[in-house]
């Protein structure tokens, strides 16, 4: 707009020197046309705009009222009393983490971490961070009610991601908030993809970098880790020792019917037949007469 004020400025100002001029027939008259000249050329930027790759432009008259949008990259022609709001449709960065002070960046924010109360009243500061893009058909309502992109961002976006990431946060017990932040990670996204579907927002990814409690409730979170560790490893030797007494429980029995069936197979016929075959094999036979205290051995 600025540039159109300028030019139709210069264009007045133009022809009344030129006009002044020759009415006087001053000579040199057409250096006035000079400033009509420079009116014309500054009328290019006020009449062009350009759409990049990744933005949208949304078209506003004068009076406040939208005339469109324009989603394709290039050069543009428009009114010059029109001006043209840019949204940012790449992915943009919301980036809450510590003690980080405020910055907004467009569709881009970083800022301080989130504190939230789990499920067991217990409260933590989380690190959040979420990637988002904007669909380029919903410029012209955001626009319409919110305003430029950053206005969006600071006032809904970034207090959106703050109040779902409490809301979830209600769901889930300590235990869960320290140990598996996988499923409130989850929790967080879909809630957040389903709200910010309606006004043309995709969240491409939410991520809970880390989860902080006080010393107290880390203490006793230790303390019962360590209780359930000593738990499970006295199970565990129970199960220990109840294999090792069903090993020699099954090795004993194996040789109690191991001897069973060695018992009952030796019947006086079976060891006469034994000690006839070991007569007949040995090199050297020693004969002991039943009753006889000598030896009498025979080559």
């Amino acid at each position: 707009m600025i540039w159109f004020i300028i030019s139709i400025v210069l264009l007045l100002f133009s022809t009344v020197v030129t006009g002044v001029a020759r009415s006087h027939d001053v000579k040199g008259a057409g250096i006035g046309l000079i400033p009509g000249l420079v009116g014309l050329l500054l009328l290019i930027p006020a009449c062009l705009y350009s759409v990049d790759v990744g933005e949208v432009a949304v078209i506003r008259n004068m009076g406040g009222s939208l005339a469109g949008h324009s989603e394709d990259a290039g050069f543009h022609l428009k009114t010059p009393w029109q001006s043209v709001i840019k949204y940012d449709t790449r992915n943009n960065l919301i980036n809450f983490y510590k003690d980080t002070d405020y910055k907004y960046d467009g569709g881009s924010a970083v800022g301080k971490q989130v504190t939230v109360n789990d499920k067991s009243g217990a409260s933590a500061d989380i690190d959040i961070q979420v990637n988002y893009s904007l669909d380029p058909s919903a410029a012209e309502y955001l626009y319409s009610e919110y305003g430029k992109q950053q206005t969006f961002t600071q006032n809904y976006i970034s207090n959106d991601l703050r109040s779902v990431a409490r809301e979830q946060s209600g769901r889930f017990d300590t235990l869960t908030m320290l140990t598996n932040r996988g499923e409130y990670t989850k929790a967080v996204q879909e809630a957040l993809a389903a709200k910010w579907k309606k006004i043309g927002l995709t969240v491409e990814q939410v991520s809970v970098q880390d989860v902080r409690y006080g010393d107290e409730i880390v203490k006793k979170y230790n303390e019962a880790q360590a209780a359930e560790i000593d738990r499970q490893k006295a199970l565990n030797e129970q199960e220990v020792a109840k294999t090792e007494a069903e090993t020699k429980k099954i090795k004993a029995q194996g040789e109690a019917d191991a001897n069973a069936v060695l018992n009952e197979s030796l019947t006086d016929n079976v060891l006469k037949q034994h000690y006839i075959d070991a007569l007949s094999n040995a090199d050297q036979l020693v004969v002991v007469p039943d009753g006889a205290d000598t030896l009498v051995q025979t080559k």
